[in-house]
């Protein structure tokens, strides 16, 4: 360990940083955006599941497979991993790039965790003040296992999305980007850092996969920002600089999901009991004009892409009308099909109409869906990667893109192809392949192109 989290340091570091229950809605040095300029959560995302639904069946099994690991080493990390904020990122980003990051050691690296990790934070406000969803401890009337999480501060702040979530997550996707080779290691360790909150009971499953979507909607928008940019590059220098790197070419490739993340759950899991409660919930709905759009989205090409996203910028995206945006949307489209068929390469999850012995809600394609995995969900790979890559391009937009984007990965429960676990792991896997792709200058170039386009088309529209 580079770093080592003493009553001392603890309280120093609580002098440089904001603690995740923060409300400022005002920018500041700490962040990059106003609360009212970030993706709402409250918009794109559904409501929290309530105690008396199915969908809550997933978030309770976690809380008992998060209960039974605490007297484990992953139980001790967890604890560790309730210190909120860049003095506990900067030691575990540390020890995966071999670096120590400190405020006065690496000032560049250490303002990049910390001001991506607050705005990551902050994106979450919105939908925690709407809900005030109760946390695990208090639905539940016990204590905390996170030594550093003080319950008194936890208890008026909504649970619903997780602020700790919403900075390691969005912090370690720009540290994916500032050290490309070290990425699944990053990654892993921002993904654990929210998962670490289901094991101390501070906030349920639902609450933490909010989290992962708040901070990679907030981390696309940041992408927005001259002081983001401009952070991102004295960091990226600073890393390279330390570590004696001279060649400007990245040579990583995509990251794996074996390594960032959990692999698919087995019947004999307590993750696999939210699974089948989302597909018979998410099977009621087949019936419905919503299950018939999700027919209607099992199209997946790169032009139906652009007439899925068209209505939610009141413009016709083309090849002919956008022709800078659409070479920018199948980039992603492309990068995006490599990530999800290596990702289904690493394990084989047979799909829930076929584990159920029925029809999923397309019967044609039934035969079809058989001889690929379920895991991860490449259809909801390409919405949410698309949704963020569009983000970028246009801010303005960002809640109807960033709302279809998540539903167009809905559908795929609805219509029983995918398990809700693998539908979540689509939309992680996508913005960590988008972090990957932001290292290459040429991706930069599109981007830039896009955004220059959809600015002179709004001024026309104006």
């Amino acid at each position: 360990m580079y770093l080592r989290i003493t009553a001392v340091t603890f309280a120093l570091c609580c002098l440089l940083t904001t603690t995740a229950q923060t409300t400022k809605g005002k920018p500041s040095y700490e962040t990059y955006f106003h609360t009212a300029e970030l993706p709402d959560a409250s918009v794109y995302l559904p409501a929290p599941p309530d105690t008396s639904s199915v969908a809550f069946v997933d978030d309770f099994m976690q809380w008992v497979w998060g209960k039974s690991v605490r007297n484990t080493l992953r139980g001790i990390q967890a604890s560790d991993d309730s210190y909120y904020g860049a003095g506990r990122l900067a030691q575990v980003f540390g020890d995966a790039i071999g670096i120590r990051i400190s405020r006065k050691e690496t000032p560049a690296m250490w303002r990049l965790i910390h001001r991506v990790g607050e705005t990551g934070n902050k994106a979450t406000n919105l939908a925690k003040r709407k809900y005030m969803r109760r946390r695990p401890f208090m639905v539940i009337n016990e204590r905390t296992w996170g030594k550093y999480d003080d319950e008194a501060d936890l208890r008026p702040n909504g649970s619903f999305p997780s602020g700790h979530t919403g900075f390691g997550w969005s912090a370690a996707l720009a540290m994916a980007e500032v050290a490309p080779e070290a990425q699944d290691t990053l990654l892993r360790k921002g993904y654990e850092y929210g998962e670490s909150r289901v094991i101390v009971g501070a906030h349920w499953q639902s609450d933490v996969d909010a989290g992962y979507m708040a901070a990679s909607a907030a981390w696309a928008r940041m992408h927005t920002s001259s002081e983001y940019i401009n952070d991102l590059k004295e960091a990226k220098a600073e890393y390279r600089r330390i570590k004696g790197i001279k060649t400007k070419k990245v040579e990583a490739e995509y990251p794996r999901v074996e390594r960032v993340m959990n692999l698919p759950s087995d019947s004999s899991t307590f993750r696999m009991y939210g699974d089948w409660s989302a597909y018979w919930l998410s099977k009621s709905v087949r019936e419905t004009e919503r299950g018939q759009e999700a027919v209607e989205d099992a199209d997946c090409t790169e032009e139906s892409f652009m007439n899925c996203f068209s209505p939610c910028v009141k413009m016709t995206l083309s090849e002919k009308d956008t022709p800078q945006i659409a070479e920018l949307m199948k980039k992603v489209f492309a990068e995006l099909c490599v990530v999800s068929g290596d990702a289904k390469d690493a394990t084989f999850r047979t799909r829930p109409f076929a584990r159920m012995g029925e029809s999923s809600g397309i019967e044609e394609l039934n035969d079809h869906y058989l001889k690929s995995s379920s895991f991860p969900s490449a259809h909801s790979m390409l919405g949410w990667g698309l949704a963020l890559a569009l983000v970028e391009v246009m801010p303005d937009c960002q809640n109807e893109l960033l709302l279809r984007g998540y539903e167009y990965g809905r559908s795929r429960t609805i219509l029983g192809l995918h398990f809700e676990s693998d539908v979540k792991a689509g939309r992680v896997m996508a913005a960590c392949a988008l972090a990957r792709m932001h290292a290459d200058t040429d991706f930069l170039k599109m981007m830039e192109e896009a955004r220059k386009e959809y600015t002179k088309l709004k001024k026309r529209q104006n």
